[in-house]
């Protein structure tokens, strides 16, 4: 444990874009004592982990991009995986964050100790770090979901996530199922039509498409970021000034919905000749309730004579087939699990325990909750990034984890300036933001009818920000600290809590 408990050690959990973040704010204000551990080898989080043909970023790239390290070398509109990766990493080598990185360690559990007043990690080989303060930056995309196969038979091909791509798969002349229809099934089987002999696209239901016109930047665009003052600054501006006035998608029924919904119609009209397989693939649930799909090859790849839709979700695996709901068998020698994530299950692989012995699963048992998406009451020096109800409809995620990193830095500041070692959201200050974040998702297209990953199993959107980026950055440029506690409670309550009160009879239900 540190002597000089203001030079604050901090443990961050996630090498992604947040965690990188956060660990460059943090040297930049003076904070030396800080460690970031990662799962995998190396940085950039999701941009590591997932590989998979095709993949690229669905928000334009020098919006996808910290404001304080714009890049002038973008190849596209739209960058792919590989070139996101390597902006990352060298983030990560041009501040210098090298030397607070632990690879290759994942953290198992993380359990408060109030006598100490730190965090103690534990990691998958055993090992134990203590912290003054922890921050999860392990985001929404880390768990993969499997779909609820029945094996009937040995399956004696090739079954795979997207998420854990094995690339010594041949897919050439191969016969392959994709399972999903969205961003990451648009983004796929375009690229495996390419060279598969058959591939069948299996969907639960279909998605909105809106057109991708990605193109490569132009050398004289690239020379103007490179070169002309503040160009790639005003460019990238324009593009967050034009994703905050979209800030309509979101609400059912606006203007920006139906226009979105009568370009997304005019798109399959044009790319789809067949009108039978055209009505298949025009979706029953409103606009924008499911995250939006941006793809120009992938309609068009549906009607080509080896690609055939399914339009009934798998339902079992045999030797050499997989089986839909509807009774039948397609002859396939690999599947392709577009599946998504538990993106709801926050922190679901990690066993969090803060005061009185409560773990944040017993108390997010009905769903995930957060203070501007970072602090739960109960669990003091614990910050989240990219936490509950965070994930903005209309805007870049990066632009939400740089506000967040800087708030939790202010928070940090002020415990080092007042010398205080501890910090814990009020109850009351979650149970009113609760309240306003119920208050906010009404009217939207999350509320509607529809499945998607934004709900708790007790229907209440978890994942989502309900307003603007713009009104999130407002919310956390200052670190208010009347919201919360200096002072740990004399007797923490070692008693189960199955949530927090304002979750009792939320009106985020369902609707019509």
């Amino acid at each position: 444990m540190p002597t000089d408990r203001m030079n604050l050690s901090v443990g961050i959990i996630g090498a992604g874009p947040g965690g990188l973040a956060l660990g460059i704010f943090l040297r930049r204000n003076g904070f030396r004592d800080f460690t970031i551990f990662d799962r995998e080898d190396g940085v950039g989080g999701t941009w590591r982990i997932n590989t998979y043909p095709g993949l690229a970023c669905d928000v334009k790239s020098h919006l996808y991009s910290y404001s304080f390290d714009l890049n002038a070398r973008w190849s596209r509109l739209w960058s792919g995986q590989q070139e996101i990766l390597g902006y990352f990493e060298r983030c990560a080598q041009r501040h210098r964050l090298g030397q607070h990185l632990q690879l290759n360690t994942e953290i198992t559990s993380a359990r408060w100790d109030a006598e100490t007043k730190t965090w103690e990690l534990s990691t998958s080989s055993g090992e134990q770090h203590s912290f003054d303060v922890v921050v999860s930056a392990i985001g929404l995309f880390t768990q993969p979901v499997l779909p609820d196969l029945a094996e009937e038979e040995p399956f004696t091909g090739t079954l795979m996530h997207t998420a854990r791509w094995d690339h010594s798969v041949d897919l050439t002349d191969a016969r392959v199922a994709v399972l999903g229809t969205g961003s990451t099934a648009a983004q796929l089987i375009p690229e495996v039509a390419k060279v598969a002999k058959k591939v069948y696209s299996v969907q639960r239901s279909p998605t909105w498409i809106l057109p991708k016109p990605d193109r490569p930047y132009t050398d004289r665009e690239k020379w103007l970021f490179a070169h002309v003052p503040f160009a790639k600054k005003i460019y990238r501006t324009r593009l967050w000034l034009r994703s905050e006035s979209n800030i309509g998608v979101i609400e059912n029924g606006s203007d920006n919905t139906h226009e979105f919904r009568d370009i997304a119609l005019r798109t399959l009209a044009a790319t789809v000749p067949d009108e039978e397989l055209r009505s298949r693939l025009t979706p029953e649930h409103p606009f924008g309730c499911k995250r939006l799909v941006f793809a120009t090859d992938y309609l068009p790849t549906l009607s080509q004579p080896h690609v055939e839709v399914v339009s009934s979700p798998a339902r079992a695996l045999r030797a050499g087939s997989l089986v839909t709901a509807d009774g039948r068998e397609l002859d396939v020698d690999v599947v392709l699990c577009a599946t998504g994530y538990a993106a709801a299950d926050y922190l679901g692989q990690i066993d969090v325990v803060g005061e009185g012995s409560t773990t944040l699963q017993e108390i997010w048992r009905d769903g995930a909750f957060a203070y501007l998406g970072m602090a739960v009451p109960g669990f003091p020096n614990f910050f989240m990034l990219y936490g509950p109800n965070t994930n903005v409809g209309s805007n870049s995620v990066i632009f939400m984890l740089e506000a967040q990193a800087h708030y939790i830095v202010r928070a940090l500041k002020y415990m080092r300036r007042r010398r205080k070692t501890y910090v814990a959201v009020r109850s009351a200050t979650m149970t009113d933001f609760i309240a306003r974040i119920d208050e906010w998702m009404q009217g939207t297209v999350w509320l509607t009818r529809c499945s998607n990953y934004f709900r708790a199993p007790n229907g209440r959107v978890v994942t989502q920000w309900p307003r603007s980026a713009r009104a999130f950055w407002g919310m956390t440029r200052r670190f208010r600290a009347a919201e919360y506690t200096f002072e740990p409670p004399a007797h923490p309550p070692a008693v189960e809590v199955r949530s927090h009160p304002a979750m009792a009879g939320s009106p985020a239900r369902p609707t019509g």
